[in-house]
């Protein structure tokens, strides 16, 4: 979650996210899985390799980062919506048996 805290702006003017709550949850999803598959790379390459990481999923879901900031925010200030999609993200991974079957472009 380190890389989310990163990514956050400030401040917004939106009330309402570009993205609905399922959406965010699976971009969220491949963000959690990307920095677990960050931690196989050196270290002194982490930060080049998170941010093409981030771009790349940001692309797949056909997202800026400034919507994803924006929504990240939102979300964030509705704890109950961030704890759910948190917890179903947590069901998912630990449910998972092998990677692959999170259809994971990586």
């Amino acid at each position: 979650m380190l890389i989310l805290g990163g990514l956050v702006l400030n401040s917004c003017n939106e009330e309402t996210p570009s993205v609905d709550e399922e959406h965010f949850e699976k971009i969220l999803l491949d963000i959690q899985l990307a920095e677990a598959l960050l931690q196989s790379y050196p270290v002194d390459s982490h930060d080049i390799y998170r941010g093409l990481f981030i771009e790349d999923i940001l692309r797949q879901h056909q997202l800026t980062r400034e919507e994803f900031n924006v929504a990240y925010h939102l979300y964030a200030e509705d704890h109950k919506a961030f704890q759910r999609m948190q917890e179903r993200l947590k069901k998912k991974v630990y449910d998972a048996e092998k990677i692959e079957d999170l259809n994971l472009a990586y």
